[in-house]
């Protein structure tokens, strides 16, 4: 061990630059450097008695060799050539980056490659000194780091690279020679681009790296090289990067020109060196465009998506990134998507502050925070999907990567950990019942209702999973949003895209109260139509806090929201919603971030003039039939935002689009109608019919409830009539306090309604009081009132037009009706229930179905 190295505490605590190590020595060798784990561990020949003056490390990497001198030692050029040559081999050996020879008062920064001098952007000298203690220094060497190698000397503009028009050459060339589905040339792509990313950053070195295999072109034939690319350059890729035993998924897949098991599929070897070639000349992959990748995907699947209906799948990078905006985030996090896709939503958020969440210590990885990401993949070969997942973070933590090339199985290891293909189930990700876990959940999960009855049937085989999805919530979407919020630990934060049919379906009421039961509504915002590629569903933004627990009178309870809830309404989102997607200046959505983060400060103060936000009661929330917060905007609203013409017209594509949604969203009708039907196979009903009198006391409304008696007792309390199918009249006093039933005894005699609340009749109305008390009114209506509707007599008119029919009290006095029994002939009241509600279900489809052909019919069409 070297006594400076020791007398000066340099291990344990050396000087810092920056995030580097400085190592002011001169009296340490190269193989005391090595002993002390200070430079990498490899043979460095003659140079192991070499004694640096100075290093700036990383480890394991060496930023820069330096050489101090006398300014008597510098002062002619044939001085200064001297200088640099003496220590140059010794930077080499190091293989730093950079090698600078300084007298304090000058530097020369030199190229250890070339042995060249570093210029400027400009082609002229670099005249900064060089000082430990400048951040000027820091920034050059960064750029210095960022832009030279074996063939350039110069400093280099820093700008991201867009490999998109490389990808579509590459596409064309492979597509002219296999006919391949674009999703395999887009895997195709990714492994090379990966080969070569990995050169360029400097993981694969010597006979492995890119530059290595073209040169072999040199000595050998096209079939030859792509040979050796497949069993030794693919095998070390794999090696470095290990893959996931438990999914058997790394960052390369099987592709066009080599097989899965690393075999050259031959009649694809000059196609392969024309791509290599295009990858050559295009240049460095160093400083890759962060979002390359999901424009990446839609380059090559653009069709596929269109013609498969994937644009769900591809959340846009802008509505992650305002969403990524509305979080925090901090060490010791556990953050999810359970639908991750190609993992934007768990790396966007840690893309600014990856050395804060990935600290690198002793050559131990040690991530500050966890990430999950779980995925079914979207189509039959579902690896794909995590595949690019894994590659994407490759690309995302490149910075981290690059100072630490020899730690790539470490860095495999959290690829795997972090992303994760579930395919032993068809239920994906919802086949694992997690509960109270995560800190953060962010996500756009699948929405589409066909297929969710076979979910929904393999749940119901497992008593675990029967337990944790109670709500039954309608389609795929519906099981992730009760699987998030049991997921979320107790005071963990989600955000969710959600489609039109949870916010709005009255078969999911259910599950919104769930949410209001379990969560606190922090915001709802509106997504414009198209916001997903190819895609024309309505979706908003969903940000839940899931509630603690209070201790009240020893009782574990959950509170009741009393906060308001954040809304916005959005019509841009900062790029057009066509296939193209172009930057436009208009982002109602990055405003909407901006005021919701100003809102989470102080929720109940909160205030703004931006008219497309409105604070909104929690109270709103409750009594709502809907969570579909853009229609709480009125017209007169709507066209002062510019959003709605004065005259409701629209054009001809418009009305389409308008049309193609009401059928997507009839369609969808079939999933609750289709588990009645099921449900219905599967269960017996025993039923017995019953005298209406035995069950109900019979009454008609009383005669005193005049037009003047009703003038002076104005009140609170219901009062009803024949021909009337809501309230005649408010009076103050009551006959009837009890659940009950009521009828139309003329007029559209036999219409049914149920009362809860007290009121009282008039003699147009017959009212029906219950003698037992296991009765459901619901299941009692709906068999009753086409009983009744049967025996009124009268003057009959087309859809009741122009009907006055009667059925006084005498004319169903003998009705039967029949009424669910079990095994003992007793009253079954659950059985009635059951049965009521998929009554209701049935009506709520109906009224649906009535509501959007009525708007669609009612909508005025300008040519």
């Amino acid at each position: 061990m070297s006594e400076e190295l020791i007398q000066r505490n340099l291990i344990e605590a050396p000087e810092k630059m920056g995030d580097w190590n400085f190592y002011n020595i001169g009296a340490t060798t190269l193989k005391a450097l090595k002993g002390a784990k200070i430079i990498p561990d490899r043979d460095y020949d003659e140079y192991e008695k070499k004694k640096p003056d100075a290093l700036i490390v990383k480890k394991p990497l060496v930023i820069a060799a330096i050489e101090y001198k006398q300014p008597k030692e510098l002062r002619t050029d044939k001085q200064v050539a001297t200088a640099i040559a003496q220590e140059l081999g010794t930077a080499q050996a190091l293989q730093a980056k950079i090698y600078i020879v300084t007298d304090g008062k000058k530097s020369y920064w030199i190229n250890p490659v070339t042995g060249n001098e570093i210029l400027q952007e400009d082609g002229s000298s670099i005249t900064l000194n060089f000082d430990k203690k400048s951040t000027e220094c820091i920034t050059l060497i960064n750029k210095i780091r960022a832009s030279i190698n074996a063939t350039n000397d110069q400093i280099k503009a820093a700008a991201t690279v867009d490999p998109l028009p490389l990808a579509e050459k590459v596409w064309q060339d492979l597509w002219a020679v296999s006919g391949a589905t674009p999703e395999n040339c887009l895997y195709t792509f990714v492994e090379i681009f990966i080969f070569k990313y990995l050169s360029d950053l400097g993981v694969l070195r010597g006979m492995y790296s890119f530059y290595d295999l073209l040169g072999k072109y040199a000595g050998n034939n096209d079939n030859e090289v792509l040979e050796y690319y497949a069993s030794v350059v693919r095998v070390k890729i794999k090696e470095l990067f290990p893959g996931n035993p438990k999914d058997k998924t790394t960052i390369i897949n099987g592709t066009i020109f080599v097989s899965k098991d690393d075999k050259a599929v031959s009649g694809y070897a000059t196609v392969f060196r024309r791509i290599l070639n295009r990858f050559n000349e295009f240049g460095t992959l160093e400083n890759i465009d962060y979002d390359f990748k999901s424009k990446l995907f839609e380059t090559f699947l653009k069709e596929s998506i269109s013609k498969k209906n994937w644009g769900q799948y591809f959340t846009p990078l802008k509505v992650v990134r305002s969403i990524v905006d509305m979080v925090e985030i901090t060490p010791g996090m556990e953050i999810c998507d359970p639908a991750c896709g190609v993992g934007k939503f768990l790396l966007e958020p840690i893309l600014h502050d990856l050395h804060r969440f990935y600290a690198v210590e002793n050559d131990e990885l040690k991530p500050q925070i966890t990430l999950h990401g779980f995925d079914k993949g979207f189509d039959k070969d579902e690896q794909k999907t995590i595949i690019l997942a894994k590659a994407n973070m490759l690309i995302y933590m490149s910075g981290v990567i690059k100072e630490h090339p020899d730690m790539t199985k470490k860095f495999a290891q959290l690829f795997n950990d972090t992303f994760l293909l579930q395919t032993n189930s068809i239920l994906g990700t919802l086949a694992k019942p997690i509960k109270d876990k995560f800190d953060l959940i962010l996500t756009n999960p699948p929405y589409v209702m066909s297929g969710s009855s076979n979910l929904k049937e393999e749940i119901a085989k497992q008593q675990e999973l029967k337990d944790y999805f109670a709500v039954s919530a309608m389609g795929i979407e519906g099981l992730f949003m009760e699987w998030i919020v049991r997921a979320l630990k107790p005071g963990g934060k989600a955000f969710i895209v959600v489609p039109d049919g949870i916010m709005n379906r009255s078969n999911d009421k259910k599950l919104r109260d769930f949410i209001l039961e379990q969560c606190f509504v922090d915001a709802v915002i509106s997504l414009p139509l198209n916001t997903f590629f190819t895609t024309n569903k309505k979706t908003y933004i969903l940000a839940l806090t899931k509630k603690v627990a209070v201790n009240v009178g020893g009782v574990d309870t959950l509170e009741r929201q009393t906060t308001p809830v954040f809304t916005y309404l959005c019509s841009e989102i900062g790029e057009t919603r066509d296939v193209y997607r172009f930057d436009i200046d208009r982002n109602d959505l990055e405003t909407a971030s901006d005021l919701f983060n100003m809102f989470k400060g102080a929720k109940t103060k909160f205030k703004t003039s931006d008219k497309r936000c409105k604070i909104v009661d929690i109270g709103e929330f409750v009594d709502a039939t809907h969570w579909c917060i853009d229609r709480w905007w009125s017209h007169e609203e709507k066209i002062e935002l510019g959003i709605e013409d004065s005259v409701k017209s629209v054009d001809v594509d418009t009305f389409r689009t308008m049309l193609s949604d009401v059928t997507a969203a009839l369609s969808e009708l079939d999933e609750p109608l289709c588990e009645i039907s099921r449900d219905d196979e599967d269960k017996t009903v025993m039923t017995a019919d019953f005298n209406l009198i035995d069950l109900f006391d019979i009454y008609r409304g009383s005669g005193k409830y005049t037009k003047a008696y009703v003038q002076k007792h104005k009140g609170e309390y219901g009062l009803f009539s024949g021909n009337t199918f809501g309230r005649f009249a408010d009076i103050d006093a009551f006959d009837y306090d009890m659940p009950c039933l009521t009828w139309a005894i003329d007029g559209l005699a036999g219409y049914i309604m149920i009362h809860d609340e007290p009121f009282s009749a008039t003699n147009h109305r017959g009212v029906l009081v219950p003698k037992v008390d296991n009765l459901n009114l619901q299941y009692v209506k709906y068999v009753l009132e086409p009983i009744f509707r049967e025996l009124k007599k009268g003057r009959q008119g087309l859809n009741g037009e122009n009907e006055y029919t009667s059925l006084p009290p005498f004319m169903i006095k003998s009705v039967k009706i029949p009424i669910p029994v079990d095994n003992e002939g007793n009253i079954d009241l659950t059985a009635q229930e059951d049965v009521a509600n998929k009554y209701l279900a049935i009506e709520r489809c109906k009224k649906e179905i009535s509501e959007k052909l009525e708007a669609l019919i009612g909508q005025k069409v300008k040519i």
